[in-house]
Formats: C-alpha cells, structure tokens, sequence
C-alpha cells in the first residue's frame, strides 16, 4: 500500500493540475489575441504601402505637370525673343533692298 496517495493528496493534484491548465489557456488565448493583432498590423501595413505607391504615381503626376508650367513662361519669352529678332532682321533685310533699288 505504499505506492497509493491519499483522496486528499489526489484532489490537490488535480487542483493544481487545473490552476495549471488554467494559467496556459490564460497564455494561449493571449497569444491567440496577439496573433489577431499582429495579422490586422500586418494587412493594414500592406494598404499603406499600396496607398503610398499611389501617392508616389500622383506626385510624380504632379511634378511633371508643375515643369510643364514653369516652363510655359521661359517658352513664351522665347518665342518674344525670336518674334522680335525676325522683325529686327526682316527690317534690316529691308532696308538693305531698298537701299539697294533706290540706288539702282
């Protein structure tokens, strides 16, 4: 009769036995919420570099559109430019064929 424990000894293992299994699914079903958490962290960080990329296009759209316009005025200046350099030269060219019939 040696090997055998008491009814007490056997209601005190089972007690701790079920604070033990108590305490792991206290464990468990933290994890399990940690998991949940990092499985929406995860998605919600997969839309942000999707909604960045966007970003990335829409401002590249917009810097090509901001050169265009800043160009605008330098190409209109230009074309002042050359406008008034044909007229100078169409003067010039002219004058000297005029010159040139009234002397002939």
């Amino acid at each position: 009769m040696d090997n055998y424990i008491t009814r007490a000894e056997h209601n005190e293992y089972v007690k701790r036995m079920e604070d033990e299994h108590k305490r792991l699914n206290n464990r468990l079903l933290t994890v399990e919420n940690a998991t949940k958490d990092m499985q929406e962290l995860v998605k919600n960080v997969g839309i942000m570099a999707t909604n960045m990329e966007h970003m990335v296009d829409e401002q590249r759209s917009q810097s090509e559109r901001l050169q265009r316009l800043e160009e605008l005025p330098l190409n209109s200046w230009n074309t002042v430019k050359h406008g008034v350099y044909n007229a100078i030269g169409a003067t010039i060219g002219g004058a000297i064929i005029a010159a040139i019939l009234f002397f002939l």
